[in-house]
């Protein structure tokens, strides 16, 4: 009885070792790794007084997104684009002055908004499913 419960635990054992190697690092069951080194999708905003250029933008969800803000504006710029105020801080922007910084675009809808001086002024959209592949 006591080879069968010694085969038993090898065996679990190795499964659980099996299962580990296997598993890309930093990933969870369900989930698809994406790599940080992937390129990133470019988006240039035109801020002008309250305005944005382009009016509408969208990108894959799960897409590193390099973002340039200029402002050709006549006036300081405040810019935040709403949802993503966690994991994107654009600093104040003074007339003439251009900003860049990245970051990953993974909650999925189409209606997010760049807010210029506290004012929605144009649209974004990440597309893809709100799902996890695989989940029903």
């Amino acid at each position: 009885m006591t080879r069968y419960l010694a085969l038993f635990g090898l065996i679990l054992l190795s499964a659980v070792a099996l299962a580990l190697l296997r598993a890309p690092q930093g990933a969870s069951p369900g989930r698809a790794a994406v790599s940080s080194d992937a390129p990133a999708e470019t988006l240039m905003l035109v801020v002008t007084d309250g305005g944005v250029t382009p009016a509408y933008a969208a990108v894959a969800k799960g897409s590193r997104v390099r973002l340039i803000v200029k402002n050709r504006g006549t006036t300081p710029a405040q810019i935040a684009l709403a949802g993503y105020e966690g994991k994107l801080a654009v600093p104040s922007l003074a007339p003439g002055v251009a900003w860049s910084g990245t970051f990953r675009a993974d909650l999925p809808g189409d209606d997010f908004a760049w807010i210029v001086d506290g004012k929605p002024a144009a649209r974004f959209a990440v597309t893809g499913s709100h799902l996890v592949e695989g989940h029903r």
